[in-house]
C-alpha cells in the first residue's frame, strides 16, 4: 500500500518547482517588456509579479504549518486514533525510603524535570512535559486533564493495581490524506504517562 505521506512530499516538490517557474516566468516577461515593448514598467506585469510572489509565500508557509506546527485535537476521530496501556509499578527498595517514582529536578534558568519509575524488567524515565504524577482519591491530576483519559477506567485500574500503575496514552495519526499532507500519516502524534501512586510518601525527590 502506498503511504499517504507521499502526498506531502509531492506537495513540497510542487512548491519547489513553482519557485523555479516564477523566477523564469518573471525574468521572461521582463525581457519581453523591455525588448518588445520598450518599457521598464507596466501595471499588468507588476500585478502578475505580485500575485505569483504572494502565492509562493503563502504556499510554503501553509505547508510548513501542516508539517511542523500541526496540533490536532485529540478528540478528532477523523484524524486521530488513540489507546491506553496500563502497567503496574514496581517499588524501588534501594537506598533510602522505598518509592514508586523518583522526580529529578534541574535547578537552572531553563529548568527541567523528569520522572523515573520501574516496571517489570526495566526502568523508565520520562520528561514532565509528557508525564504527570497522580495520588489521592482522584486518579486524574490537573496536568492530565489535557489528555482524554477515561475516569471510569482509571478508577477500575485503581482497584486492580492498588493505585500503583502507569497509564500510557498514545495518540496516532490515521492513515488518510489529511494527515498525509503534513507527512504524519501512521505516526505517533503524542504519548503521555499518567503515573498513579497511593500517596506522596511514595515519591523520592532528587535535584541536580
Amino acid at each position: 500500500m502506498i503511504s499517504w505521506n507521499l502526498l506531502g512530499i509531492l506537495l513540497w516538490v510542487i512548491v519547489i518547482l513553482y519557485l523555479v517557474f516564477i523566477i523564469q516566468n518573471i525574468r521572461r516577461r521582463r525581457i519581453e517588456m523591455i525588448i518588445k515593448k520598450h518599457q521598464r514598467f507596466n501595471w499588468p506585469n507588476f500585478i502578475l509579479d505580485v500575485v505569483e510572489i504572494v502565492i509562493f509565500i503563502v504556499a510554503p508557509l501553509w505547508m510548513f504549518n501542516q508539517t511542523a506546527l500541526d496540533n490536532p485535537n485529540l478528540d478528532d476521530t477523523s484524524r486521530i486514533t488513540s489507546s491506553v496501556k496500563y502497567e503496574p509499578l514496581i517499588m524501588n527498595t534501594g537506598s533510602g525510603n522505598s518509592s514508586y517514582v523518583t522526580i529529578n529536578s534541574s535547578k537552572k534558568k531553563n529548568g527541567s524535570q523528569t520522572y523515573t519509575y520501574y516496571r517489570a524488567g526495566s526502568k523508565i524515565t520520562v520528561s514532565s512535559d509528557y508525564a504527570t504524577v497522580s495520588y489521592g482519591n482522584n486518579p486524574m491530576s490537573v496536568n492530565a486533564e489535557k489528555i482524554p483519559y477515561e475516569l471510569k477506567k482509571l478508577k477500575q485500574m485503581d482497584e486492580k493495581y492498588q493505585r500503583a500503575y502507569v497509564a500510557i496514552y498514545t495518540a496516532r495519526y490515521k492513515k488518510n490524506w489529511q494527515n498525509g499532507i503534513g507527512m504524519h500519516a501512521g505516526r505517533i502524534a503524542t504519548q503521555y504517562y499518567l503515573i498513579r501512586i497511593p500517596d506522596s510518601t511514595f515519591v523520592k525527590q532528587k535535584r541536580s
